[in-house]
């Protein structure tokens, strides 16, 4: 090693000891305090030798090792294991990375140490003098080259595979299965099970990329820390719009004409009785050349333009919506009463885009009576077995604190029922009972996951209106218009429902026709919204108090939300609800009062509205009362009706708002009938 301009100014020639030092970061002593060394007297201290820095040396050798263990496990072991690959493409790199900036981290520290302890001491950074005829620089060049060699290629390549590994379906569903457990269930039996994670939640371009890789971190950190919420809340509100997505398979400017579908229901009856709507769904689409444009489709195709506003996270409740059409035509419908010019409710305004109807194209859960009518119509439930579709619904929803519970009680309760209800079939077709026990297992694997607090009722599904709104968070009557004029509820705006009928020979055809619903929907329940009475649960009975339960518990007193208030039930708890309502006509005050005078005489004239006076400035002072530990109370009053129980329903009002109930509304005890 050659010596520094200081050395030669000072006469002095290189020791022995120095010419053995590496060339490097040294210590050098400058300066003669009379004590220990002199200016002439040099004592070099190699700063890589800490503690520090060969412990990043040993942690860069140990990830190299742990690299090429795991390269020789890929090729002996070609099979794929999610925790295998997260371990080989990021902990053990990430290992490296660390060690590598350990090295120079302990230089830096040695010789701030060395400078504390020795204010005179200075660090000097002599340029390395590179000669390959010197054993021990040669033998230095050889490690370092092949090192380099080495560690460069194999960061590489594992950096690359890292990348893809995050965005692989193993990496989001299986890795941190225990979290994504309904969500990678739901995805591996889809239409999209093929499709990777992040060709939809990323899709192609840096910047996504990048937003999803902080969110993810963030993800990362609260699995670890066990801080995720349960359920986790569904993407729909930040996806990527479905233009940059799905669009680039599917592309629904070019799709046109309508698709069969046939929907099938079995009963909750002994029978399991089948029946089935035939329909065409007029999907439509935007492209002229190929096809009429119209259908479902016109919602979002060529120049057409809707966007709405949620006030919620679910996108379900949505009050207000705008239409704009080729021509820039703007019509605004609200469904909070004002007017379409006043301004805009509070949120985010979004574009209506593929994914606002298809929001579960890759996670969607069957609801329990959709399972189990797939499963008999395929015939892994044997049709004949009396009340199966019933008991099976029914033994999906009890609600069960894990997995092994719920499969325990499922094979209990359906043992149970055919042993003790029907014995014979008990003892004569077991095979098939036992049979229907795996499959409606199979079914609460599919659909129900404990530990994440996930159902079928978890994410709305909003592809049609059965189960959940769907349609009908816009398409319910309610949104309105500058013009006045209601985003319709008609069926046939969507769907040609194709109705069985036959011919005087006998011959069974199909003919275009209104929706013919199973069961006889009389008077008003035909506007009645589907999602109402179907929640894909157990059935509710054909009865009045099938569907008002709540009204039925009023009615009685039996109303769990009185908040402490004495109530008690109505004198005209006992009569059948067709002694009041007349199903065939609109319900009104005046249709109401008119089955009253039916039984009793003129006096009770103007009765009923009186009720409803004294029911709505109850209810008023309740509401002004402003308390948020009342809002159930306050919800479940409006779906039972407080008309049903005049007197409860104002001791409930009176209770919130805080004042003393009178015994009777309107002070009409005696005319009550």
């Amino acid at each position: 090693m050659r010596p520094n301009s200081d050395d030669v100014k000072r006469g002095d020639s290189p020791l022995p000891a120095q010419k053995a030092v590496a060339a490097g970061a040294v210590a050098e002593t400058s300066g003669n305090t009379g004590v220990g060394p002199t200016a002439s007297e040099h004592h070099d201290a190699p700063l890589w030798n800490n503690v520090i820095t060969m412990g990043g040396i040993f942690v860069v050798m140990v990830a190299v090792l742990g690299l090429v263990t795991f390269g020789l496990f890929h090729a002996v072991a070609p099979v794929t294991n999610p925790y295998v690959d997260i371990v080989g493409y990021l902990i053990i790199p990430g290992i490296l990375a660390i060690g590598v900036a350990f090295i120079p981290l302990g230089v830096l520290f040695k010789s701030w140490r060395l400078h504390r302890h020795d204010p005179l001491q200075r660090v000097v950074f002599r340029f390395p003098h590179i000669d390959l005829t010197d054993p021990l620089q040669r033998r230095a060049a050889k490690i370092v080259a092949g090192g380099t060699f080495v560690i460069l290629p194999v960061v590489g390549v594992t950096s690359y595979h890292g990348y893809h590994f995050t965005d692989s379906a193993r990496f989001c569903a299986k890795t941190c299965h225990s979290v994504m457990e309904p969500q990678a269930t739901a995805y591996e039996h889809s239409a999209h099970a093929r499709v990777p994670c992040a060709e939809c939640h990323i899709g192609a371009g840096a910047s996504w990329f990048v937003k999803s890789k902080l969110s993810g971190t963030r993800q990362v950190l609260a699995v670890w820390r066990d801080s995720y919420p349960r359920p986790i809340p569904p993407a729909i509100a930040n996806l990527r719009p479905a233009r940059e997505t799905c669009e680039h398979c599917h592309w629904p400017r070019k799709f046109f004409g309508a698709q069969l579908k046939e929907l099938v229901h079995y009963a909750s009856d002994e029978k399991n009785t089948r029946s089935a709507i035939d329909m065409l769904l007029n999907t439509g689409g935007g492209d002229e050349s190929i096809g009429r444009a119209e259908g479902i489709h016109m919602h979002m195709a060529l120049a057409n333009r809707v966007e709405y506003i949620a006030v919620d996270d679910r996108l379900q409740d949505i009050p207000w919506v705008k239409a704009t059409d080729a021509a820039g035509n703007e019509l605004v419908y609200r469904s909070d009463g004002k007017p379409s010019s006043d301004p805009i409710p509070e949120g985010k305004v979004r574009r209506l885009d593929c994914m606002d109807c298809h929001n579960r194209p890759a996670h969607r859960f069957r609801s329990p009576s959709e399972a189990v009518d797939l499963f008999l119509e395929v015939g892994r439930i044997d049709t004949t077995l009396p009340f199966i579709k019933r008991e099976a619904v029914a033994s999906l929803v009890r609600g069960y604190p894990d997995t092994a519970t719920a499969h325990a009680q499922i094979g209990l309760s359906l043992i149970e029922f055919y042993r003790t209800r029907y014995p014979d079939i008990w003892n004569t077709r077991r095979a098939s009972i036992n049979q229907a026990i795996d499959v409606v297992r199979h079914a609460y694997d599919q659909g129900f996951f404990p530990a994440m607090r996930v159902d079928w009722q978890t994410y709305p599904d909003n592809i049609g209106h059965k189960v959940s709104p769907g349609c009908f968070r816009c398409h319910d009557g309610k949104h309105v218009n500058q013009r006045g004029e209601a985003l319709t509820t008609q069926c046939n705006l969507c769907h040609t429902f194709l109705n069985p009928t036959s011919t005087p020979g006998g011959t069974s055809l199909l003919e275009q026709g209104e929706f013919v619903h199973p069961m006889e929907l009389p008077g008003v329940h035909k506007q009645v919204l589907c999602h109402k009475c179907h929640d894909g649960g157990t059935a509710r009975p054909t009865t009045c108090e099938g569907c008002h339960d709540a009204t039925t518990g009023l009615r009685s007193a039996n109303f769990g939300e009185s908040l402490g208030a004495s109530i008690k039930p109505d004198p005209m708890a006992d009569l059948e609800c067709d002694a009041c309502h007349d199903i065939s006509q609109p319900r009104s005050v005046a249709t109401i009062e008119a089955k009253c005078i039916d039984c009793h005489d003129q006096a009770y004239a103007g009765m009923i509205a009186r009720w409803q006076a004294d029911v709505e400035q109850a209810r008023t002072a309740a509401h002004a009362a402003n308390r948020e530990d009342a809002d159930a109370a306050m919800a479940a009053l409006d779906r039972a009706g407080p008309m049903h129980n005049p007197a409860a329903a104002i001791a409930i009002y009176n209770a919130i708002a805080g004042k003393a109930a009178p015994t009777t509304p309107g002070g009409e005890t005696s005319t009550r009938p």
